[in-house]
C-alpha cells in the first residue's frame, strides 16, 4: 500500500470546510491513479501466494483501522440464521472488492466506512464526502458493497451507551446516504434489491428514534428523486415495490406526504384513491377537499384528533421547518429547469395557504412554535409568488399575528416579524413594481391604516421610500379612491371619515418625504385634489377638465371636519413643496431640466400655481362652487393681490430674488383668505402695499397709508415677524425661505426692527399686554360716555343688548378652578357663614339671616386674602408661560440671524446682527442658556475668519461698533466670552480696514482699529481689576502682526520695570511681543513700517529685556537683605522674557541688526550675582544662547569647555598604559561627531544654536556642588 495517502485521513476530520474538500479531492484523485496503473496491470490469475498476501493485507489494514478509528465494532450482536447468512455474503463481496480493486482503494474504502462511527470534531462529515466522492469516480467499487461494509460496521443495539448507539447509528446514515449521492445506486452493476435494500434500511433507521426519522426519510427522498432521474431498466418495478413498502402503514406523517407528492406525478397510472383512503378520500393530495386534513399532518397534530394521522413525529419541536414544504412549494412554482406538471384537479395556491397555512398555523389555538413554522413558510413563498398573487397571502391571521408580534419586542416571536418586515422591503427593492400591491394590503383590509404606529415600525414608511415614480402614482390614486368614497362599503360615517383622515395623513406624508420620487403629474394630482375637496363642493363633474379631481364627484359627501383637514394637508403640502430643497433622486430619466426651488420644471412656483387653479375654479360656477363665500372687500383686496402678481414678473434683474420672495407670500396668503385664517386678510394688505412700493406698482386704492416714512421692505419684515410667532413650524420656514430672499433690500431701520424683537423682554411684553386691556377697557368707557346723549329708545335698546352679551358672557365663561371653589368655602366657613352643600337649592327658608357691619369686615378681609393669593398664582403663572413664548420666539428669531449672516455677509448691515447677537449672549440670563448658546454657534461659524468682508461700511459706525465690542470684553464674566468678544472683534476690524482701503490711502497707525486695542492693553496692563483676557488681544497680534506692530511702542513701555500692575500682565506683554518678534520678516517688507521703526523697536525692546532680568536680580538681593520688594519675577516667567529675547535675536540676524554683546555679557553676569537669580540655571543658560546666534563665544561658556578639557587631560594623564587606546576612541568620538553634523539638519533661525545641557547632566552637577558645600562645612564632633 503506498504511504502517500495515509497523511491524508486526518485533514478529512478538520472543522475546516476547505480543508476538509481539498483532503477529500487529493485522497479521490490519488486512489483513482493508482486504480487506473492496477487496472491497465490486472493479472489474469492468481496464485495462493497472492491470495495469501492479500489476506494478510486485509488483516493489517483491519487491524491499523481499529486502532486509527479508536472503537470497536462488535457485528455478532445477533445471532442466527440470517446473521450467518449476512456474513457469509459480507466475506464474498469483500473478497470481489479485493479482487477487483487495487489495495489501497480497498484499505481506503474499509477506512472510510468504519470513519463514519467517528465522533472527533468534523470526522464524520469529511469521511463520508470523500466516499461520496470515491464511489462516483471509482466504478470498480459497488453500492452493494459499500453498503455490506456500512451495515455490518454499524451494527448497534439497546444495550450500549447512549452516545454509542447515536454514533452508529449516525454512521449508517452518513454511509447509506453517501452511495444515495454517489449515484452508484444507479449504475449499471445496481440491482432493484439494492435499491430496496437501501430505502429499507432507511426507513428502519427511522423507525428506531423519532429524532432519526426525517433525516433518514429526506435520504428517502434524495434516493428517489435519482431514481426518477436515471435510465435503469428496473425503474418501474422499484417504484411499484416503493410504494408497496410506504404504505404499509397507514398512518401518515410528514415525510410520507413528501414522498407521495413525489410519486404522483411520476406514477399517474396508479390507483392513488386506494392507497391515499381513508385519511384522504380525493386525489391528488394537493385537492381542495383534502386541504384541512393535510394541514393537520403538516402541523403535526396529536393521533387524538385523527387516526390516521401520527403524533409529533421528530420527538421534540424543531425550529428548523421541515423538508416536505420545499417539495409543496417546488410543486407550486417550480424551477425553470424541472418540468411542470399542470394537474387541475389541485387547490391553487390561494386555497392552499389560506386552509394549511393560515387557518391552521396562524389559528387561534395554534401554538407559537407552530407559528414561527408558519412565519417561515411565508418567508420562502412570498419571492416565489408572481406580482400578482402575492396579496394573496397577505391572509387575516396572518396579519393579526404579525402585526401582534411587531408591537412589542417582549412578544416570543418579535425577532421572527421582524424577519419577516425585512423580507417584504427586501423584495419591494428587488421588484418596486410590487410595492404599491404590498402596500395596500398593509394599510388595507386585513392591515391596519396607522401600520407603522401599530407595529413601532417604519416599514410602511420604508417601503413607500423604495417605490418607483409609477407606483407612487399608484399609490396616491389607491388613497384619492378612499378619499372620494368608492373604496368604502358598508362602512358607517364616522368609519368613513376615519380611513378619509387616514388617507389625508398618508398623502402629506408623502409630500413631505423627500425620498419618495415624485414627478410633476402626481404633485400636480396631489395639490388639485386636496384643493378641490378642500376649499370646494363638486355640483357636476366635468370629464374634460385637465384637473382630474373634477372627473369624479365623492359618493359620500365629505363632512365638514375631512374639508378642515383637506385644506389643512394642502397647507401644509404646498408649504413643504416651498420649502425643501430639491431631491437630487431622479424621478424622470427623460427629463434633464433643472429643477429649482419651491418650483415646477417649468419655473412656476407651485404656490402660484395653487392660486391660478383655485381663481379658475371660482369662476366655474357650473362644476363647483366654494364653501365659504366672501364678501367684496375681500374680492377687491385678493383682485388687486392678484393684479399685482402679474406685476411682479416685470422686477429688474437685480430684483428678481426679493420679486420671487413677494410673490410667494401674496400667493401663501390669497390662499389663506379662502380659509379665512386669522390675520390672513390683514397680512395680505400689508404684503401688497410693500410689494407695490418696493417695484412702483400702481395701487388700486387712493388713500395714502398710515405710515409714509417707513421703508416698504419693513412691512414685509413686519409679516414674517407674524409668521414666526404663529408657532407652525410650516410657516417658520416658510418665513425663512421669504427672509433670505428679501435680505438684500434690508435698511438699517429693518435691522433696527429685528434687534428690537431680541431686546424685548418678558416683562415688557406682559407691559403691552396690560396696555392692549387698558386700550380696550378704555374703548368702552368712551363709547358708553358717547353714548349717554341718545334717547330712551337706544338706552331701552343698549340695556337689552347688555343683558344678552352678560348671558353670553355667563355662557361663555371657563369653568372655576375647584381648588380655588375649595379655597373660597373655607373662608367663608372661618368667616361663621360657611355653604350647605347638601341643602336644596329650591328650598325655602322662612327666616332670613342679616349681617352685621362685623361680620361683613370678616368675610371682606377673608375673600379679599383668598383673592390676592388667587391672583399672585395666576400672575406667577402667566409670567412663566409668557418668559416661555418669548425664549421660543427669540429662538426662531435668531434663525432669521443665521439666513442674513449666512446670504449677506458681504452687506454692511451685517454688522448689526455681529452687535445684535453679542449683546444677547451677554445681557442673557441663566434661563436663556440655550438661546445664547445658539447666538454664539451662528456668531463662530458665520464671522471666524470668513472669506469675505464688507468693504463699503460706515468706518464711523463700525469704530462706535468695535468700540462696544471691547468695552463688553473688558468686563468679559467669562473666557469663552472673550474668546467670542474677540471673533466679533477681529471680524469688524476687517471690516474696517476694507472699508478704509476702499475709500482712502489713510496709513494704519490712524486705523479706530488700533486705539481700540490700545485701549484694551492699557486697561490690561495698568488696571488690577481688569477682566480682560490677555488672549483678546494676543488674537490680535496673531491674525494681524502688521496692524498691531503699532502697539510695539505700549507693549515695551509696559513691559518696563514698574510699567505694569504685576510681573503676570508683564509677561503676557512679553508674549505678544514675541508673537510680533516671529512676523518682523514679513513686517519688515510692508510698505507701512519703516526699517528705522523696526530698528528702533528692536533696540527698545532689548532694553526692556536687560532691564527686566537686571531689575529681578536686584530685587532677589534686596530681599535676602530685608528690603521690600513687589516684584514677583520667578524662573518660569523669566524663561517667558529670555525666550523673547532669543526670537528678538533671531529676527534681528535675519534682518542684519546688531547687539551690543558686550551688554548682554554684562546683563548676564549681573543676573548670575543675584541671590536667587544665579540658582535659575536654566533661564542663564537660555541667556547664554544670545552669544551663540550671533556667532560669539562667552566668557562662561569658554570657561566650561575649559574646565571639560582639564578633566579629559587629567583622565588622559592617569592611563598611560591605555594612551594608545585613548587616542583612538577620542579619534571615534570625532567621526561620530562629524557624522551627527552631516545627518542632522541645519537649524533655522526659529530654533537656538544651542540647546540647555540634558537634565541628568545638569542634575549631575547640581549634586556635586552641593556635596562640594557638604564638604567645605566643618562636621560635628561627638563626644565618646
Amino acid at each position: 500500500m503506498a504511504s502517500n495517502i495515509l497523511p491524508l485521513f486526518w485533514p478529512l476530520a478538520n472543522s475546516s470546510k476547505e480543508t476538509r474538500l481539498n483532503a477529500s479531492a487529493s485522497l479521490v484523485s490519488s486512489l483513482e491513479n493508482f486504480q487506473q496503473s492496477y487496472s491497465a496491470n490486472k493479472p489474469t490469475a492468481g496464485s495462493s501466494r497472492g491470495d495469501q498476501d492479500e489476506d494478510d493485507s486485509e488483516d493489517e489494514d483491519d487491524e491499523d483501522d481499529d486502532d486509527e478509528s479508536g472503537m470497536e465494532v462488535d457485528a455478532s450482536d445477533e445471532e442466527g440464521e440470517e446473521d450467518g447468512q449476512r456474513d457469509l455474503e459480507g466475506v464474498r463481496l469483500d473478497k470481489q472488492l479485493s479482487k477487483e480493486n487495487t489495495e489501497d482503494v480497498v484499505y481506503c474504502v474499509k477506512r472510510l466506512v468504519r470513519g463514519l462511527g467517528s465522533s472527533r470534531e468534523s470526522s464524520r462529515l469529511g469521511f463520508a464526502v470523500a466516499l461520496t466522492e470515491l464511489l462516483s469516480r471509482i466504478h470498480t467499487v459497488t453500492a452493494r458493497q459499500v453498503f455490506s461494509l456500512v451495515i455490518r460496521n454499524s451494527q448497534y443495539n439497546n444495550s450500549m451507551k447512549g452516545s454509542d448507539e447515536r454514533d452508529l447509528m449516525f454512521a449508517r446514515l452518513f454511509g447509506i446516504t453517501a452511495i444515495v449521492q454517489s449515484k452508484s445506486l444507479y449504475a449499471s452493476t445496481a440491482t432493484k434489491d439494492d435499491f430496496r435494500n437501501v430505502v429499507e434500511g432507511l426507513i428502519w433507521l427511522g423507525q428506531g428514534k423519532a429524532w432519526m426519522r426525517e433525516s433518514a426519510w429526506w435520504s428517502i427522498v434524495e434516493a428517489v428523486q435519482g431514481l426518477v432521474q436515471s435510465e435503469v431498466e428496473w425503474k418501474e418495478d422499484a417504484l411499484t415495490e416503493l410504494i408497496e413498502i410506504i404504505f404499509e402503514e397507514k398512518t401518515w406523517t410528514q415525510e410520507k406526504v413528501a414522498l407521495v407528492l413525489l410519486l404522483e406525478d411520476q406514477l399517474p397510472d396508479v390507483e392513488w384513491r386506494s392507497h391515499l383512503s381513508p385519511t384522504f378520500k380525493y386525489t391528488p393530495l394537493l385537492n381542495s377537499h383534502n386541504l384541512v386534513t393535510l394541514g393537520r399532518v403538516l402541523k403535526e397534530a396529536s393521533s387524538e384528533e385523527d387516526e390516521g394521522i401520527a403524533a409529533s413525529t421528530s420527538g421534540s419541536w424543531k425550529p428548523q421547518l421541515h423538508f416536505v414544504w420545499n417539495i409543496i412549494l417546488d410543486r407550486y412554482f417550480p424551477k425553470l429547469t424541472s418540468p411542470t406538471f399542470e394537474n387541475t384537479s389541485e387547490a391553487p395556491f390561494q386555497d392552499f395557504f389560506r386552509v394549511v397555512v393560515d387557518e391552521s398555523l396562524f389559528s387561534n389555538t395554534a401554538s407559537s412554535q407552530r407559528r414561527y413554522w408558519g412565519f417561515q413558510v411565508f418567508e420562502r413563498a412570498l419571492p416565489l409568488l408572481p406580482p400578482s398573487q402575492m396579496p394573496l397571502i397577505f391572509t387575516p391571521n396572518f396579519m393579526r399575528c404579525w402585526m401582534n408580534n411587531l408591537s412589542s419586542a417582549d412578544r416570543y416571536l418579535h425577532k421572527a416579524a421582524l424577519q419577516i418586515a425585512k423580507r417584504v422591503q427586501d423584495v419591494i427593492k428587488e421588484n418596486p413594481k410590487v410595492g404599491i400591491t404590498l402596500l395596500s394590503q398593509l394599510v388595507g383590509k386585513h392591515g391596519r391604516p396607522d401600520f407603522d404606529k401599530v407595529t413601532k415600525t417604519k416599514t410602511v414608511e420604508s417601503i413607500m421610500g423604495s417605490l418607483n415614480a409609477d407606483g407612487v402614482k399608484e399609490f396616491v390614486a389607491y388613497l384619492q379612491s378612499i378619499i372620494s368614497g368608492n373604496a368604502q362599503e358598508n362602512l358607517d360615517s364616522s368609519r368613513i371619515d376615519e380611513r378619509r383622515l387616514w388617507a389625508l395623513d398618508q398623502i402629506q406624508a408623502l409630500c413631505r418625504n423627500g425620498s419618495v420620487p415624485k414627478d410633476d403629474s402626481c404633485i400636480s394630482s396631489v395639490l388639485d385634489f386636496l384643493l378641490v375637496h378642500g376649499f370646494f363642493i363638486i355640483r357636476k363633474t366635468d370629464k374634460k377638465s385637465t384637473i382630474t379631481a373634477l372627473h369624479a364627484a365623492p359618493k359620500a359627501a365629505l363632512s365638514e371636519s375631512t374639508a378642515a383637514a383637506c385644506r389643512a394637508r394642502f397647507f401644509s403640502c404646498i408649504t413643504e413643496l416651498t420649502t425643501a430643497s430639491v431631491s437630487r433622486r431622479a424621478t424622470d430619466d427623460s427629463t434633464k431640466a433643472t429643477r429649482q426651488q419651491g418650483c415646477d420644471l417649468s419655473g412656476r412656483f407651485w404656490v402660484r400655481r395653487a392660486v391660478e387653479i383655485i381663481s379658475a375654479l371660482e369662476e366655474d360656477t357650473k362644476h363647483v362652487e366654494l364653501m365659504t363665500d366672501a364678501d367684496e372687500e375681500i374680492k377687491s383686496i385678493r383682485k388687486g393681490a392678484l393684479a399685482t402678481l402679474a406685476g411682479l414678473s416685470k422686477a429688474k434683474e437685480d430684483e428678481k430674488e426679493v420679486a420671487k420672495g413677494a410673490e410667494i407670500l401674496l400667493s401663501f396668503f390669497v390662499l389663506q383668505t379662502y380659509d379665512e385664517m386669522d390675520d390672513a386678510l390683514d397680512m395680505l394688505e400689508d404684503v401688497n402695499t410693500a410689494a407695490q412700493k418696493i417695484f412702483d406698482l400702481p395701487s388700486a386704492s387712493s388713500s395714502a397709508s398710515d405710515d409714509e416714512d417707513a421703508a416698504p421692505v419693513d412691512a414685509l419684515l413686519d409679516v414674517l415677524i407674524a409668521l414666526l410667532d404663529k408657532g407652525s413650524s410650516d410657516l417658520r420656514n416658510l418665513a425663512n425661505l421669504v427672509f433670505g430672499m428679501v435680505s438684500s433690500a434690508f435698511t438699517e431701520s429693518s435691522m433696527k426692527l429685528l434687534n428690537a424683537q431680541l431686546e424685548q423682554t418678558v416683562a415688557s411684553a406682559a407691559v403691552d399686554d396690560d396696555e392692549g386691556d387698558d386700550e380696550e377697557v378704555e374703548d368702552t368707557e368712551d363709547d358708553r360716555l358717547e353714548g349717554s346723549g341718545d334717547d330712551d329708545d337706544e338706552e331701552e335698546e343698549d340695556e337689552s343688548s347688555d343683558e344678552d352679551d352678560d348671558a353670553d358672557d355667563e355662557d361663555d365663561m371657563a369653568p372655576v378652578d375647584p381648588a380655588f371653589r375649595q379655597r373660597v368655602a373655607e373662608a367663608l366657613q372661618v368667616a361663621g357663614m360657611g355653604v350647605d352643600e347638601n341643602a336644596e337649592e329650591g328650598s325655602d327658608n322662612e327666616e332670613e339671616e342679616y349681617w352685621d357691619d362685623d361680620q361683613m369686615m370678616k368675610v371682606d378681609e377673608q375673600l379679599a386674602e383668598v383673592f390676592r393669593q388667587q391672583a399672585t398664582t395666576t400672575k406667577r403663572t402667566d409670567l412663566k408661560h409668557l418668559q416661555i413664548e418669548s425664549l421660543h420666539f427669540k429662538n426662531r428669531i435668531l434663525d432669521f440671524y443665521d439666513t442674513y449672516a449666512k446670504r449677506q455677509l458681504t452687506n454692511s448691515l451685517v454688522l448689526e446682527v455681529v452687535g445684535a447677537l453679542l449683546r444677547l449672549v451677554r445681557a442673557s440670563a441663566s434661563s436663556e442658556g440655550e438661546l445664547a448658546n445658539k447666538a454664539a454657534g451662528i456668531l463662530r461659524s458665520r464671522f471666524n475668519k470668513p472669506k469675505d468682508v464688507p468693504s463699503t461700511c460706515d468706518v464711523d459706525v463700525a469704530a462706535e461698533l468695535l468700540v462696544s465690542i471691547h468695552e463688553m470684553a473688558q468686563k468679559a464674566p467669562s473666557a469663552e466670552f472673550s474668546n467670542l468678544s474677540s471673533v466679533c472683534s477681529l471680524f469688524v476690524s476687517r471690516t474696517i480696514d476694507a472699508s478704509i482701503a476702499s475709500t482712502s490711502e489713510a496709513t494704519p497707525s490712524s486705523s479706530p482699529v488700533v486705539e481700540a486695542y490700545r485701549k484694551t492693553l492699557t486697561d490690561l496692563m495698568t488696571r488690577k481689576s481688569s477682566l480682560v483676557h490677555p488672549a483678546f488681544v494676543l488674537d490680535f497680534v496673531k491674525r494681524f502682526p502688521i496692524r498691531a506692530f503699532a502697539l510695539h511702542s505700549d507693549l515695551t513701555t509696559y513691559v518696563a520695570p514698574g510699567g505694569g500692575v504685576n510681573a503676570y500682565r508683564q509677561a503676557q506683554a512679553y508674549t505678544m511681543l514675541q508673537t510680533l518678534s516671529q512676523h518682523l520678516p514679513v513686517i519688515s517688507k510692508s510698505e507701512s513700517v519703516s526699517k528705522s521703526e523696526i530698528a528702533a523697536f528692536i533696540n527698545q525692546a532689548s532694553e526692556q529685556v536687560y532691564a527686566t532680568l537686571e531689575s529681578a536680580a536686584a530685587s532677589s538681593s534686596s530681599a535676602e537683605e530685608g528690603g521690600n520688594s513687589n516684584s514677583n519675577w520667578n524662573a518660569s516667567k523669566l524663561k517667558d522674557v529670555v525666550k523673547f529675547a532669543l526670537q528678538l535675536a533671531r529676527a534681528s540676524k535675519t534682518l542684519g541688526i546688531p547687539w551690543d554683546l558686550k551688554r548682554v555679557e554684562q546683563v548676564g553676569q549681573v543676573f548670575g550675582q543675584g541671590e536667587k537669580t544665579k540658582e535659575m540655571k536654566g533661564v542663564r543658560s537660555m541667556w547664554n544662547q544670545l552669544g551663540s546666534i550671533f556667532g560669539v563665544v562667552t566668557a562662561q561658556s569658554q570657561k566650561k569647555k575649559g574646565k571639560k578639557a582639564a578633566e579629559a587631560a587629567s583622565s588622559g594623564e592617569m592611563q598611560v598604559d591605555g594612551e594608545e587606546e585613548t587616542t583612538q576612541n577620542k579619534g571615534k568620538k570625532v567621526e561620530k561627531q562629524k557624522k551627527s553634523q552631516k545627518v542632522l539638519p541645519k537649524t533655522d533661525e526659529s530654533t537656538p544654536a544651542t540647546a540647555e545641557k540634558p537634565a541628568k547632566k545638569r542634575k549631575t552637577e547640581d549634586g556635586e556642588i552641593k556635596r562640594k558645600k557638604q564638604k567645605s562645612k566643618p562636621t560635628p564632633t561627638t563626644s565618646s
